[in-house]
């Protein structure tokens, strides 16, 4: 359940008066949020989707989160006061509804209701965000890709002809696992000669063509899968 769907018609109501919406959406690629920047207001997603990085030394990135429509981002910005920790990117083309920061707090001291399911939502989203990335850094080398992979095409994959697709280059796939983009490379061909990712010419792009067997090398495997044989 989204935070806006967690939501009474009152408080839809509440919210829907304070927040205003630009004219045009954010198209893939747009910078909706920006790490470091303060903090001045939120934003309810209402359709399309975008992900949440964490930018840190030699342009490096690490992946946190994907949001959809119904949830909020920017929003812990403005509860703690402090400058922004994450960017975040559209995917697709998306729809926000914008609120400002002093509208933003007036509205959750006027509504408690709305205040408790904004930090259910927060604590909800943490706590899954922290359980994916321990299961990504605590796996061995060469089964992280594969979990990151299996992260990806559940929030964020598209289903294709030849599987789930998810938009991502190698040089995120090594950022975000920290083994370097060509040792991502290297991983995605291994994965892709055990069957479980389709062979394009795409470097932006990776489909999963067996998400059950990927699963299952990637939380049951004790040594390397050889299908080959």
């Amino acid at each position: 359940m989204t935070f806006w769907d967690s939501l009474d018609h009152g408080e839809r109501k509440a919210m829907t008066r304070i927040g205003r919406e630009p004219r045009h959406p954010f198209e893939p690629g747009d910078t909706i949020l920006r790490q470091s920047e303060h903090a001045d207001r939120a934003a309810l997603v209402i359709s399309g989707m975008c992900r949440v990085l964490w930018h840190g030394e030699n342009d490096r990135t690490t992946y946190l989160a994907t949001r959809r429509g119904g949830e909020l981002i920017g929003e812990m910005g403005l509860l703690d006061g402090g400058p922004r920790t994450a960017t975040v990117i559209a995917l697709r083309q998306t729809y926000v509804r914008w609120y400002a920061a002093e509208a933003f707090m007036a509205l959750l001291a006027e509504h408690p209701g709305i205040l408790g399911k904004v930090f259910l939502s927060v604590c909800a989203r943490l706590k899954e965000s922290n359980h994916h990335r321990i299961a990504i850094a605590s796996a061995p080398a060469r089964l992280r890709l594969a979990r990151l992979l299996l992260r990806l095409a559940d929030v964020e994959g598209v289903d294709t002809a030849q599987g789930i697709e998810v938009k991502v280059t190698q040089t995120d796939l090594g950022n975000w696992t920290g083994m370097g983009r060509e040792a991502a490379g290297r991983r995605v061909r291994q994965l892709q000669q055990l069957g479980f990712l389709a062979v394009t010419p795409a470097r932006s792009r990776v489909t999963v063509t067996d998400p059950a067997g990927l699963r299952q090398y990637a939380f049951h495997t004790e040594e390397p899968d050889d299908r080959s044989g």
